[in-house]
């Protein structure tokens, strides 16, 4: 997963979970490409959100219910803000685009960014330049977007204030737990009382209907790693492909002097005229060029290695930068070179050409990827017919392509398995009519491109109802454990009313502990909640108590004394956090209104 996924996470992404641009840009989201008549999941605008859709953004992998919905809502919410991104004209800059890109890591080799990692690895992905670059603009669209409504919001510094107070705010507790396992042993239970239970909830002994199955799988990635590839067609490749593959690249170092758009014509002046008396200076003693840059480049990505910026191909750098820099010859200086961000002067270090030795695996890689993809859609109609046409058996087309034929533990057809076989077309196919009762196999399933799956049912055990006897055992260790619970529940109840009544109980108290909502100690959110409501104003102790599933705990709780208040930087802190995440919450309903806005369908 490219790099840039970790490092810009957007405001919209950080307040409402919306899909990150990882999943658009790793996943490959393919810009909502409907055919004419094809069945859609949700539709905005009039741009339709299909199945295809869900598993391009999920990278194929099997979703559950929950998590195919929430995919679909962020697919319906991104679209929406595309659309309000357009009627706004909100747009992203070449500029922008081409610094996002050089920033990825994933396309930099020896920390700098290289044209030929970048485009390997976009076809690895089976993804274009152009594919990879609309969908970075339109993830920048978005961030445009949300920033300038995200920035809008604050909160009031009065109320922050108050809730740092709060957060701040210590007590001195101790606590007693009321555990179930400690009345265990006093409860009894008859079989009157287990018979009473299962007849009563015989809908929690009933087992749903469930299948084992048989299943092959046709993988045009598997296919691709068997093939062998012949050395005189790889080379064969490599010189038909050379400037593509080995295009020639040139190291430069340059020094900056910053002028961008926004500066006036007396600033631009001035920079050029800093830059051309460096570059006079450089003409005196171009040895003296990395320590010149050191100290004088106004570039802070490259300054401290001596204006160093790797190596790089065309296409990698503005066009007047690129001209001048493939113009030089090997320690030959430019003049100034004027662009979109100052004034440059430049010096080649070294020209190179990659060997076919360095991209000798990658050629083989494209080769295998080339044969596998025709062998596949070769073998896709084929193994479709295999399996429809002799639907007794999966033997057929498991030998006419070598695939191994796996066998599945049970499956409901709503119980999500990990997985291919928790894909819900998988669940729902060995579960139809002719697959299941008639013992068929299920027709050839596309799991995810590239990727198609076969099954047929081996063993099927109807829903039923446990027998009694099977079930009599848990429960009774169920009705045990909720009647010792609460009994638990009862007697902490009647401590705590006793207490709090200054009535004497006998209880061995844990030793007490200073918290606050900042160094909770371990409690969950309940718990300090229910201390803090205790009012110890008037008394040196108070009391609380809440059920919890470990049975019923009771809380002493008094003042904290010499409790050390908050440093100046984590109040302050802390209050900006409070007064971002109003902001946040005013993003939410700006999102939540432009949803009654803009016109979502569902089919």
């Amino acid at each position: 997963m490219f790099e840039f996924v970790q490092n810009n996470r957007t405001l919209v992404a950080v307040a409402l979970g919306l899909v990150g641009v990882g999943l658009l840009v790793g996943g490959g989201v393919a810009g909502y490409s409907a055919t004419i008549g094809e069945p859609y999941l949700a539709k905005v605008n009039g741009v339709k959100i299909t199945e295809r859709d869900l598993a391009m953004a999920s990278g194929g992998e099997p979703l559950a219910a929950a998590n195919k919905a929430q995919l679909l809502q962020d697919l319906v919410q991104r679209q929406v803000l595309l659309s309000e991104a357009g009627s706004r004209h909100v747009i992203a800059s070449d500029t922008q685009l081409r610094e996002q890109i050089m920033a990825i890591d994933a396309f930099k080799e020896n920390g700098q960014f290289s044209v030929e990692r970048y485009k390997s690895l976009l076809a690895a992905r089976q993804m274009t330049v152009e594919q990879f670059e609309s969908r970075l603009r339109d993830d920048l669209r978005l961030q445009l977007l949300a920033g300038a409504v995200g920035v809008s919001g604050f909160g009031s510094q009065l109320a922050a204030e108050r809730i740092v107070n709060a957060l701040a705010e210590s007590r001195e507790v101790a606590s007693f737990q009321f555990s179930p396992a400690a009345y265990a042993g006093q409860i009894s239970v008859s079989e009157p009382d287990i018979k009473q239970y299962y007849e009563a909830n015989q809908r929690e002994f009933s087992l749903p209907e469930r299948v084992k199955v048989a299943y092959v799988v046709l993988s045009r990635d598997e296919m691709a790693a068997a093939l062998p590839v012949d050395a005189d067609k790889v080379r064969a490749y490599y010189e038909a492909n050379r400037k593509e593959l080995a295009p020639e690249e040139r190291k430069v170092r340059h020094i900056l002097i910053s002028a961008d758009a926004k500066a006036s014509a007396a600033q631009r002046t001035a920079a050029k005229k800093t830059a051309e008396l460096l570059l006079a200076q450089l003409k005196q003693n171009p040895a003296g060029f990395a320590e010149l840059a050191k100290q004088k480049s106004q570039d802070p990505g490259s300054a401290p290695q001596g204006g160093d910026l790797g190596y790089f191909g065309h296409g990698a750098m503005v066009k007047p930068f690129e001209e001048a820099a493939f113009k030089l010859a090997k320690g030959e200086l430019s003049g100034v070179i004027e662009t979109e961000y100052g004034y440059h002067v430049l010096m080649l270090d070294d020209i190179r050409v990659k060997s076919f030795d360095e991209v000798k695996s990658l050629v083989e890689q494209r080769l295998k990827q080339e044969m596998a993809q025709k062998r596949f859609e070769q073998a896709r109609e084929q193994f479709s017919d295999l399996v429809y046409q002799q639907a007794d058996s999966l033997k057929p087309a498991a030998d006419a392509f070598k695939l191994t034929m796996n066998e599945s533990d049970w499956l409901t057809k709503d119980a999500v398995t990990d997985g291919i076989l928790g894909d819900a077309k998988v669940r729902e196919a060995v579960f139809a009519d002719d697959v299941l009762n008639k013992k068929h196999n299920t027709e050839a399933i596309e799991l995810k491109p590239g990727t198609l799956l076969a099954a047929r049912v081996v063993q099927h055990e109807p829903a039923k109802l446990q027998a009694l006897a099977e079930v009599s055992g848990k429960i009774a260790e169920q009705l045990k454990m909720d009647r010792a619970k609460a009994k638990a529940l009862e007697e902490g109840k009647k401590a705590l009313v006793s207490l709090q009544k200054g009535e004497t109980v006998s209880l061995a108290w844990q030793a007490a502990r200073t918290l606050s909502r900042l160094q909770p100690q371990g409690l969950a959110k309940a718990d300090l909640n229910a201390i803090f409501a205790a009012s110890v104003k008037e008394k040196a102790s108070a009391f609380a108590g809440l059920e919890s599933p470990a049975g019923f705990t009771l809380y002493r709780v008094a003042t904290a004394a010499g409790a050390s208040p908050l440093e100046a930087g984590m109040r302050e802190g802390l209050a900006g956090s409070i007064s971002s995440a109003g902001a946040q919450m005013e993003l939410a309903a700006y999102l939540q209104k432009l949803r009654e806005q803009h016109k979502v369908e569902k089919p």
